[in-house]
Order: structure tokens, then sequence, then C-alpha cells
């Protein structure tokens, strides 16, 4: 047999046994799937404690926080310090 047959013959045998591997993990995934499917959603994830028991009471809104951070609405742009236009040592390259 020539080596490219070998190398072709070889090359099939992989392409098979990826191939199973692959339809087994597939397997297991669906398995997973269904069984994650069956178990349904926790409640307990999510949070309903900060909510009013009165279905008919209105939304909590935001928290105003603790009236430590600033007043100020924005912070300043990044990098707009001002610095030398010459710093020393440099020389502006003449074009």
């Amino acid at each position: 047999m020539s080596k490219g047959a070998s190398q072709g013959a070889d090359a099939a045998r992989a392409a098979i046994a990826f191939s199973f591997f692959s339809i087994i993990v597939w397997v297991a995934l669906a398995l997973k799937a269904l069984q994650r499917y069956r178990l349904g959603t926790d409640m307990s994830l999510f949070a309903t404690d900060q909510f009013a028991t009165d279905p008919n009471a209105a939304y909590p809104g935001y928290p105003t926080g603790s009236g430590i951070e600033s007043t100020e609405t924005y912070q300043s742009p990044p990098f707009t310090e001002t610095s030398d236009t010459n710093p020393k040592g440099y020389q502006v390259p003449a074009y």
C-alpha cells in the first residue's frame, strides 16, 4: 500500500472516530438539557424580597443612596490633565 493511500485510510478512520465521539457528546448534552428542562426554574434565584406583598402596591423605585456620593453628576473626561507641551529632554520632530 502506498504512503498516500495509508494516509487517506488513517484520515477516514479519524473522521469516523470523531463523528462517533461527537454523536455521544450530542446525546449527553441533549439528556442534560432534558434534565434541566424537567427541573424547571428555581424561583429562589430571583430576588422578590424587596417587593411589597400587596400586588396592587406601587413599584418601590431606585434607592437614593447613602448621601456619601458627590452631587456632581458627571466625572471629568479621561486624559485631560494639563501637562507641559514640551517636557524636558523631548524634541519635537520637524517634518
